[in-house]
């Protein structure tokens, strides 16, 4: 998708950090862009930033409601035609340890973080298959999909590896649509998702969680208001779309840092095994499928 003029992007979690600096980048290359949020209060803010009322939609979705990302979706069939770009952005984070969450924080953190991405993929997946134009997904992952958080971030961490597997893996398979996906890795933007667990946590989960360790101070910095401009990161994420990156990451500071995690992943493979003959024929035809599936998805360029 490198020609993204009068296409359109339906961006969630839209009204704020990753997700408004997307909406941003997106404006400024020429679409027309629906934005969803679960804050009305925000969402009204951000459309009065973003300005461009012509080529902008601002939906009140919670995007665990799968009814409403259905309808959301109609909505924007209706105000600008076929959609081109989904960008399943929207999340939450715990406020409670990976080894004493509970079921009602754990179900409602997976209903955002997965299911979530899911219900996008549900919901505009079949209109971008049926209209035939192409298009691109960008499942908003984190550099916690790669490395994992210490405590209370586990149960994030935990999630956005599920991301990972599956934006892989729907790569592969949307490639004979003529669809990219692409899994967005960024590390820390200035935004509200460290009050993601006192803001906007369901009332029936609230008193089951833990203490708010979210939103504290770390090191004497706010992680609200640390780390890379929104739009810094929007524009990543345009770059990435349009050269069809299978990853796409956004700030370098990680290199050293995952360089040694996946040298330690070699590392633990044995060295002195003699494969089956059978094992080593199932093993090669299951590579030469990935090979040629992300041939195809990498000639979508």
């Amino acid at each position: 998708m490198r020609d993204l003029a009068n296409k359109t992007a339906f961006v969630t979690g839209g009204a704020s950090g990753i997700g408004f600096g997307m909406a941003r980048a997106f404006l400024d290359a020429g679409m027309n862009v629906a934005i969803a949020d679960m804050r009305i209060d925000k969402l009204t803010d951000a459309g009065d930033r973003l300005g461009a009322a012509d080529r902008l939609l601002a939906i009140p979705v919670d995007v665990s409601d799968r009814a409403a990302m259905l309808a959301a979706a109609k909505d924007v069939t209706r105000r600008f035609g076929n959609v081109h770009l989904l960008c399943n952005n929207a999340g939450v984070i715990g406020q409670t340890s990976i080894d004493e969450v509970g079921p009602e924080e754990w179900d409602w953190l997976v209903s955002v973080n997965l299911t979530g991405v899911m219900n996008g993929i549900f919901a505009f997946l079949p209109g971008m298959k049926a209209h035939g134009d192409g298009g691109h997904i960008v499942n908003t992952s984190s550099m916690a999909g790669i490395l994992p958080l210490p405590s209370p971030g586990g149960t994030y961490t935990t999630l956005k590896f599920a991301v990972r597997g599956l934006s892989d893996s729907l790569r592969l398979a949307l490639a004979a649509h003529g669809i990219g996906v692409s899994m967005f890795c960024p590390g820390l933007v200035r935004s509200d998702l460290h009050l993601s667990a006192e803001t906007l946590i369901p009332e029936a989960v609230r008193g089951t969680t833990g203490l708010p360790e979210t939103s504290r101070m770390q090191g004497g910095v706010n992680p609200g208001d640390a780390g890379m401009d929104p739009l810094e990161a929007g524009r990543c994420a345009l770059e990435g779309i349009r050269a069809n990156k299978p990853w796409i990451f956004s700030h370098g500071e990680f290199v050293d840092e995952v360089r040694a995690e996946f040298d330690a992943i070699l590392a633990a493979f044995p060295r002195d095994q003699a494969p089956d003959e059978g094992r080593l024929f199932f093993e090669e035809r299951r590579r030469e499928a990935i090979v040629a599936a992300r041939h195809l998805a990498d000639r979508l360029a």
